[in-house]
């Protein structure tokens, strides 16, 4: 549905449930009485996707912080199970597929205009709270193994599509974030892993902190 015109019926109701909300601590998810978000994980997968693809214009409303604080929660697994619904064998491949393509669009339209160009994983201030998520993306949501998915094998594919395409991006912070993933997905898939790695340190690098980054994500070292 997300990759038409078309979008989720529900899409709006859906955006201000994820974001809609005051910046707190501890966010306002973690309250015993906090809201929740009836649908089936069909109904997720394509809302995931509609969010991602258009990230760019429709998260604008909301600030920084807001868009942090309702990704975090949709993407944790320690937060909630939406994301989930991108392994389920209740969703059509082709839509959980559709659904993980698009999250390029979040890096693209969204994280390399709205992040600040720092690099986390060395703890430079950020002018954006954007970055955390940025960064954390592959580190904290269900994708990071996909060995209980039926067709793992497209599921990686596409895993590994939007990693790379993202490693492309030119921003530090995205490329920072990709090089995050195969880091932690080099536990699952070693030598898919250390091959992109090779591969982009074949290249020209502008960072030396990226360089040194991803010399270490080739075996897995990103703590």
């Amino acid at each position: 549905m997300f990759h038409t015109n078309i979008m989720h019926p529900r899409y709006k109701e859906w955006l201000v449930y994820l974001f809609e909300h005051p910046v707190t601590d501890p966010a306002w998810h973690w309250d015993l009485d906090a809201p929740e978000f009836d649908g089936s994980n069909e109904d997720f997968a394509i809302l995931i996707g509609d969010t991602f693809t258009h990230s760019g214009t429709d998260l604008l409303p909301y600030s920084d912080a807001q868009v942090n604080q309702g990704l975090w929660f949709l993407l944790s697994t320690a937060c909630s199970d939406y994301f989930f619904a991108l392994k389920s064998a209740e969703v059509p491949l082709e839509t959980r597929l559709a659904s993980i393509r698009s999250i390029i669009r979040l890096y693209q339209d969204c994280f390399m205009r709205r992040c600040s160009r720092t690099l986390s994983h060395l703890d430079q201030e950020s002018q954006s709270p954007l970055n955390a998520i940025c960064y954390m993306f592959w580190d904290i949501n269900a994708l990071g193994y996909t060995g209980d998915v039926a067709e793992s094998r497209e599921t990686d594919d596409c895993i590994f599509s939007v990693l790379a395409q993202t490693l492309q991006l030119d921003h530090p912070a995205c490329q920072e974030a990709a090089i995050h993933g195969y880091g932690e997905l080099s536990c699952y898939y070693p030598e898919r892993c250390m091959k992109a790695m090779d591969n982009y340190l074949a290249g020209e690098i502008d960072s030396p902190e990226l360089r040194s980054y991803a010399e270490r994500a080739r075996t897995g070292d990103i703590l």
